[in-house]
């Protein structure tokens, strides 16, 4: 893993990830490794607080009582790049026979070297076929003779076009044939015209076929030994199907039978014509595979992500690798319903990209069991090597089931790290230097992340063809989750802002149990039950609808939650029904990296449609009195201004508060700022919300959420916009419940200003004692 980029020299070759985020006292972790030092070390310890550099914090970390260090041989291990499916091998006799292989595809990237839509075949070339596109974009079939068969057909596919491919390898006739067809609805594909013609190439075979014994591949042509895809596949595949011993599927088939909504250039735009995928006649040959991504629909999202079903008598089912994107449009897609649970026929489609990564796969190096009474909080395990590597992979311990420790539950925004990890905005976007008004100052682990992209890419990225990333895993080393990264937005984000808030909490002698995003949603509301206070982290920005009810049916209950961050409960988010390591959402409608394209908004696990809460009905001001309005560099942040009266039944909150505008510091320049939330009735903020104080004084770099304004203004920055303001509240909730919001990302890096002795660190005391005292939350 050791490497350069540029003329930087990045970390040394130690790194690390874990088979889970959290655990509890007595669970077994597993610790994958790749190092390219002789050996490697690990020890568990336990993080109390980050070094912020400049700000007088720093770092505190304790090893862990009782569990003895592990000492392993230095292993590099291969990371697998690019999704595609893998299955059974079709049967050595395959080829004796007439082979049919058919498929509808969209290419994204046609022209980006030679790629395989569906194939079995070798690594060396030496057995076996592949049906696909050569190096300038071109259908081509490509087949294991005495000399190879190297069959292709005149003009490259246009990107984002749709186009049936049908192939035969005729070994009794010692012939092979391609066709091609351009094929979809008008709205389905990406031009109106222009995307070429029909052609059929056919050529006789230069020798006999040789099978090979190699896994039947979607969207690759060929496994190294590492398991990497070679000649992996840009774009939408369709309705692929492959009939052994059917001589007539290809000779003279219409199109109109083979492809679902095949539509020819010049027909009518919408035209749907066709039916199934049927090859030839009503019945399947002996030996027909036909995969249909359709049949994975049901109205609670796909079934399983990961398989794709062979509806044919083999039932040679394919095991989906990398997560590929599904609940995506096909070629009969007429733009008439945009949700894919509701017409599973137009979205039968799965889009590959060469740069999916859900799972490095590498192999496990050492199972830990950790201590039956480890207390819960943040650990991570040290690694360090011979030759100076060291990393620092963390882990949430969570406590056990029903059995809180402390009176207060902190929720870390998991999710959010997710979403942000390894990602090369810093490196890629000149969105950075224009967003911080500087030439980016890059870490080695910024130039690492760079260097090293298989280790995956973040929510805010695109895809080499222009999708945008829409999954994200913890099977992988989260760079941006480690001690030593900051941020071009600041010190404050994410990970390191979030263990801020530990630091504080455990300085003040405030105990708290800790767990993740993804405890709280399998655990719900009766994971909050047992608590006094539920506070979250910095940056709740991705929440799942289960933790949503969960925040919301615990303080209708009675409880209190403390909102410690901005632009939360933003995102719709939804977990893998089959791997709760993986996220996905889907952009729309907000302040976003990317878009999702059309007809493609609704999240594949769930079938929810995606974009903001706020679309789906779940504005934040609904549960937390305030929601997302604007955003901007550390010099946009400001201070607050007190604006409960004395007399006000929430004016306890500040007391302590010595000065007129206080908070006007902080590792982020001030309390409010990076990301910032208010108030707003018309979105749910409860009518017995109380503003206890609102932040003044933002430059117009703080500029108003694009989602909160329908046209476009001169007026978005903060000088000038009175929309763009942070409001501290407190909304008093049925059953004793209550709800206190900060707001603001930045408002965590406040507490440690002046020794942590300041009206930020003395306002928090003051909700969270309150709120875990039970004492009543109005005056």
């Amino acid at each position: 893993m050791s490497g350069t980029a540029g003329d930087v020299l990045v970390p040394p070759g130690t790194i690390g990830y874990l088979d889970v985020i959290s655990a509890e006292p007595g669970a077994a972790v597993r610790l994958h490794v790749s190092s390219t030092a002789p050996s490697w070390r690990a020890e568990l310890v336990r993080l109390h607080a980050l070094e912020i550099p400049d700000f007088g914090v720093e770092r505190r970390v304790a090893p862990v009582a009782g569990v003895e260090p592990i000492e392993r041989e230095g292993i590099e291990q291969t990371t697998v790049v690019g999704s595609f499916g893998t299955a059974e091998p079709l049967g050595p006799d395959h080829l004796d026979a007439p082979l049919t292989i058919a498929l509808t595809i969209c290419p994204t990237r046609p022209d980006a070297g030679p790629q395989a839509a569906l194939a079995q075949r070798d690594e060396a070339g030496t057995a076996g076929w592949s049906l696909g596109l050569d190096t300038d974009g071109r259908p081509r079939l490509w087949c294991a003779t005495d000399a190879a068969l190297d069959l292709t057909t005149p003009e490259p596919l246009k990107p984002g076009c749709w186009y049936r491919l049908t192939a035969t390898i005729d070994a009794p006739a010692s012939r092979a044939t391609l066709t091609v067809d351009p094929v979809g609805t008008f709205t389905a594909n990406r031009l109106a015209t222009g995307r070429g013609t029909a052609h059929r190439a056919e050529a006789d075979l230069p020798g006999t076929p040789r099978p090979a014994s190699s896994p039947l591949l979607l969207a690759a042509a060929a496994l190294d030994p590492n398991g990497r895809p070679l000649h992996g596949f840009d774009g939408k595949i369709e309705c692929p199907s492959i009939h052994c011993g059917a001589a007539s599927a290809v000779a003279g088939e219409d199109p109109e039978r083979t492809s679902p909504q095949f539509v020819r250039e010049g027909s009518s735009p919408d035209a749907a014509l066709g039916s199934d995928a049927a090859l030839a006649g009503d019945a399947a040959p002996a030996g027909a595979c036909t995969w249909d991504a359709s049949e994975s629909i049901t109205r609670t999202g796909i079934s399983h992500p990961s398989h794709l079903p062979d509806t044919g008598p083999a039932a040679r089912h394919f095991t989906l690798v990398n997560h590929p994107t599904r609940a995506v449009t096909g070629a009969g897609w007429d733009g008439q319903v945009d949700d894919f649970r509701f017409a599973p026929d137009q979205y039968a489609a799965i889009h590959f990209h060469r740069t999916d990564m859900t799972d490095c796969r590498w192999e496990p190096q050492a199972e830990v069991t950790l201590p039956a009474d480890l207390p819960s909080g943040v650990y991570a395990f040290a690694l360090t090597d011979a030759d100076g590597g060291e990393d620092l992979v963390p882990l949430i311990v969570r406590p056990r089931v029903g059995a809180p420790t402390a009176p207060a539950l902190l929720v870390l925004s998991t999710n959010s790290y997710l979403a942000y990890g390894n990602d090369h905005v810093g490196v890629d976007s000149p969105r950075t230097q224009v967003w911080n008004a500087r030439v980016p100052a890059l870490d080695d682990w910024e130039r690492f992340r760079d260097a090293h992209r298989e280790l995956g890419l973040s929510l805010y990225e695109a895809h080499s063809d222009g999708a945008g990333v829409c999954h994200s895993s913890w099977r992988r080393p989260l760079l941006t989750m480690r001690p030593t990264v900051y941020d071009g937005d600041g010190p404050v984000w994410q990970f390191t802002g979030d263990m801020q808030l530990v630091d504080w909490l455990e300085r003040s002698g405030r105990a708290v149990d800790v767990v993740s995003d993804r405890d709280l949603h399998e655990g719900g509301a009766e994971l909050l039950r047992g608590y006094a206070c539920v506070m979250t982290g910095s940056h709740p920005e991705y929440p799942s609808e289960q933790m949503l009810d969960a925040y919301e049916e615990y303080v209708a209950a009675g409880g209190r939650l403390m909102y410690m961050g901005g632009n939360g409960m933003y995102w719709v988010t939804g977990y893998d029904p089959d791997d709760p390591q993986v996220i996905e959402i889907r952009r729309w409608g907000g302040t976003q990296a990317w878009c999702a394209a059309p007809g493609e908004y609704h999240l594949s696990f769930t079938g929810r449609l995606g974009g903001l809460w706020r679309f789906g009905g779940r504005a934040p001001q609904k549960t937390f009195g305030v929601g997302f309005v604007a955003a901007g560099p550390p010099p946009a942040s400001a201070g607050y201004l007190p604006v409960a009266a004395a007399g006000s039944p929430a004016a306890w909150v500040l007391a302590g508060v010595e000065e007129p505008e206080f908070g006007r510091y902080g590792t982020m320049g001030g309390a409010a700022g990076t990301e910032i939330d208010a108030v707003d009735p018309a979105l749910g903020t409860p009518d017995e919300a109380l503003v206890v104080a609102t932040s003044v004084g933002h430059s117009d770099d703080m500029l108003e959420a694009r989602e909160n304004f329908n046209m476009t203004s001169r007026i978005l920055g903060g000088a000038r916009n009175p929309r763009v303001h942070s409001d501290l509240v407190l909304v008093p909730r049925e059953n004793g419940g209550a709800v206190f919001s900060t707001g603001s990302i930045s408002f965590s890096g406040s507490l440690s200003h002046d020794g942590w002795d300041n009206d930020v660190s003395r306002l928090l005391g003051n909700v969270f004692d309150r709120f875990t005292s039970g004492a009543p939350v109005l005056d």
